[in-house]
């Protein structure tokens, strides 16, 4: 009996060293969303739909960046939690501007809540955006951007105080 407790002493031992022999798993994002010329895009894409609206020019927050940067990096286009943030959000893959068009295509569906990404873009009261991205890995080695806008104050509801009609 004793030498089966032995054995099995030694199997799982063997096992523990091979696991942390194991190599680091792979990251599954790298950071993209830094600099200038990242802010002023955001910022320009934004700006121009919401001028259309008579909403006001939002200003880019850092802690909304670096918040919406975490988010990218998990790539997932799960949205964060609800009692996890208190401010509105938006989540798309692919380019900047490929993600942009998809949440502005959304206003198609206005005032329903299939609009809401829309809405957070144009949204009279919001006043700071930070955004954030990530390359992502899929199935492999398929990689893709993976982008999140994170804005304050968000979305409320109150669709007619806060969207102008064009």
């Amino acid at each position: 009996m004793q030498f089966k407790s032995l054995l099995a002493f030694f199997s799982l031992s063997q096992v523990l060293s091979l696991a942390s022999a194991a190599p680091p798993p792979e990251l599954k994002a790298r950071v993209d969303g830094t600099g200038d010329e990242f802010i002023q895009e955001w910022l320009k894409l934004h700006n121009d739909e919401r001028n259309s609206y008579n909403a006001a020019p939002l200003s880019w927050n850092g802690d909304l960046a670096y918040a919406a940067q975490q988010w990218a990096e998990q790539c997932t286009e799960n949205p964060p939690p609800a009692d996890s943030r208190n401010y509105g959000f938006n989540i798309g893959m692919y380019t900047k501007q490929q993600a942009f068009d998809a949440w502005k295509q959304t206003k198609s569906s206005y005032p329903g809540d299939a609009s809401r990404p829309w809405q957070q873009i144009v949204w009279k009261s919001t006043t700071d955006l930070g955004c954030g991205e990530a390359t992502c890995v899929l199935e492999g080695d398929m990689l893709y951007t993976m982008n999140a806008c994170f804005y304050n104050p968000g979305y409320d509801g109150n669709y007619f105080a806060n969207v102008e009609a064009q």
